[in-house]
């Protein structure tokens, strides 16, 4: 009983009404305030209040609903697992990326995933790296991509790839450079730069001021892509993740740029995965997927992982006898 109460205080809450609240569990609106009564006495604390024409909940209330979700993730969770005993290889998965890695690396590695579990279902989340990181704990995302290292006692992070960072400029815009560049060249240039603030431009700038050089920013977007599009048009120089302009550079649209004195500056795409995770089979599939194309050591694999808890045995690819 006491699930039911708190499925039906969760459709209370996400509704902000008794009427659409009953609707949405199939109930009468007078079984779902008994309910909703029941519950305030088993936890001892008026759990909603009317604000306006909306229920919303009280300190008790909004306490209460978090621990509400993460319990009905669970239940779902349940019987997706129990449901996975009988079909291997098939089920769904949710995984989270930054926006960078969902446009330049994800692909990759879900065009190998779903070719050989085409019954897996994937759903990605993208968002930034906090937000990314809170869905992976609240068990809401069963692995993520995320373009930092990660450390935290309730996350595990498998460092996969290091992506330089580079000077890039258009060809047409280099030839009225001075080559090769000093840091000075550096400081008077005029940069398209990703938005401040966030991590990846907080990360370039601080190795940039180490080392005296204050960018003059010109432009700034939210989007790798646009930035390097203002690139190619010559309107100013970038720094860039090399998976973002990879192609570019190889296709002859962008120029890499060495810096005199400047070190290499690179930053390092990590899978994140809860400590303790929901052990699917297209968790398991998918994170082996990953550390192949990567060639991930065996050595920073999750313990759990490593120690192959769950047999995965059953979980072949598409074809695979």
């Amino acid at each position: 009983m006491i699930l039911a109460q708190l499925r039906t205080f969760v459709r209370i809450i996400d509704t902000g009404g008794i009427t659409r609240a009953a609707e949405q569990v199939s109930l009468t609106q007078p079984a779902v305030s008994k309910q909703l009564r029941a519950l305030e006495a088993t936890m001892g604390a008026e759990l909603v209040v009317r604000n306006g024409r909306r229920i919303v909940p009280t300190p008790a209330g909004e306490v209460l609903y978090h621990y509400a979700k993460r319990i009905q993730q669970l239940i779902d969770q349940a019987h997706e697992a129990v449901a996975e005993v009988g079909r291997p290889g098939q089920g769904e998965i949710h995984v989270g990326a930054v926006s960078t890695v969902a446009v330049f690396t994800l692909p990759q590695v879900l065009s190998t995933f779903t070719a050989q579990f085409p019954g897996v279902r994937v759903h990605v989340r993208i968002g930034e790296i906090q937000q990314t990181l809170e869905g992976v704990i609240r068990g809401e995302l069963a692995v993520a991509v995320v373009t930092v290292p990660v450390v935290h006692p309730q996350i595990d992070s498998v460092p996969l790839f290091s992506d330089p960072v580079r000077l890039v400029v258009a060809p047409a815009r280099m030839k009225s450079l001075s080559l090769p560049l000093g840091l000075a060249d550096l400081a008077n240039l005029d940069f398209i730069s990703y938005q401040y603030p966030s991590r990846f431009r907080s990360f370039v700038d601080g190795v940039l001021e180490q080392h005296g050089v204050i960018p003059k920013v010109r432009m700034e977007f939210n989007s790798h892509e646009v930035v390097k599009s203002m690139v190619k048009i010559g309107l100013g120089v970038a720094m860039v993740p090399d998976s973002v302009v990879r192609d570019d550079i190889a296709a002859g649209e962008l120029v890499a740029l060495a810096v005199r004195e400047l070190p290499t500056i690179e930053r390092t795409t990590s899978l994140v995965v809860a400590k303790t995770p929901h052990r699917t089979h297209p968790l398991v599939a998918l994170m082996r997927t990953f550390f192949e194309h990567y060639r991930v050591s065996a050595d920073a694999f999750p313990e759990w992982y490593r120690t192959r808890n769950l047999d995965t045995a059953d979980i072949k690819p598409k074809g695979e006898l």
